[in-house]
């Protein structure tokens, strides 16, 4: 699939940008700097579409991915009889009980990240703070809300026709395993690196420090500024648009993966204006979703030879 020059050109030509703006970054660490302070007006925004768009970009990403965990889940019940999985149902309910963790992730940082905002801050939410964890009830409601959300989304998935499911559950597949690969790969690179986030870095006097810069396990999430993930995660609703291809629709597959680049630079945009970010963090995290999906998608949809009989 990888071999058609539509999806071969634009991933060569996204990786020369990518990998020109690291090394130019590296060389040059003021240049992070200077685009952040830019976008940030200094580091004075408080309430800016930034904010907005941080609180947003993420879930508008996890929500169908979500789906289409719960799509995994349903689908490998289904196939019991069919014996297409080893222990389906058991495939099923751990695929299930992912997605309801993954939905309480999302909605319990909607929540958090309201409490961040000044203009509508509910100090009743957290303890000691906008950066606390979350009160036990609020937790347990958040629970209960995507709990029911998943509900929602089985009943969804269980009236969509099994061949339909069957007919595209590799894509299916793709967006589970890179949902899987990238959460695992940017936690784990956050931990390694540690890199002071830009509205934490402007409260303090040191000096401009390059991405590449190990600097050990962070002490919060003010230290877990390298990659970004919500870029990684943005960048994976790529993913889904194969669904239009699994049905023969390549035209609506290519108008929506452009529609999806134009999204993916304004998600980049206000990580960077919410001063989360820096213009490094934002273009290692897109490098590293673009490599973990084109790497699937190799794989998952690798013609085989068919068997000669010998």
């Amino acid at each position: 699939m990888l071999k058609e020059k539509r999806f071969l050109i634009p991933i060569i030509a996204l990786y020369a940008v990518l990998i020109t703006v690291l090394i130019v970054t590296a060389v040059y660490p003021k240049l992070d700097y200077d685009v952040s302070r830019a976008l940030t007006s200094g580091g004075a925004v408080t309430y800016t579409i930034g904010n907005v768009l941080e609180i947003w970009a993420e879930p508008v990403t996890l929500l169908p991915m979500c789906f289409i965990i719960t799509l995994a889940a349903v689908f490998s019940i289904k196939t019991k009889r069919e014996n297409a999985f080893p222990l389906p149902r058991i495939l099923g309910v751990g695929l299930g009980f992912g997605a309801v963790v993954l939905m309480y992730e999302v909605i319990h940082r909607i929540v958090k990240y309201y409490c961040k905002l000044e203009d509508i801050t509910q100090p009743w939410l957290v303890k000691d703070g906008p950066f606390a964890s979350s009160l036990l009830w609020v937790k347990a409601i958040c629970a209960a809300a995507a709990l029911l959300i998943i509900f929602g989304f089985t009943l969804i998935a269980h009236k969509i026709p099994y061949e339909a499911l069957k007919k595209c559950i590799k894509v299916i597949m793709l967006c589970v395993t890179c949902l899987l690969l990238e959460i695992a790969i940017i936690e784990g690179m956050k931990l390694i690196f540690g890199r002071m986030r830009f509205r934490e870095w402007m409260q303090t006097d040191l000096p401009e420090s390059p991405w590449y810069r190990v600097n050990g396990a962070p002490e919060s999430d003010a230290y877990k500024s390298f990659p970004s993930g919500h870029t990684a995660n943005s960048f994976l609703l790529t993913t889904t648009t194969f669904f239009f291809d699994a049905f023969g629709r390549k035209a609506a597959g290519n108008i929506a993966r452009i529609c999806h680049l134009c999204w993916m630079i304004v998600v980049m945009t206000s990580r960077i204006m919410a001063g989360a970010h820096y213009l490094s963090d934002v273009a290692a995290g897109m490098m590293i979703s673009l490599t973990i999906v084109t790497v699937c998608i190799c794989v998952i949809f690798r013609k085989r030879e068919p068997k000669t009989a010998r």
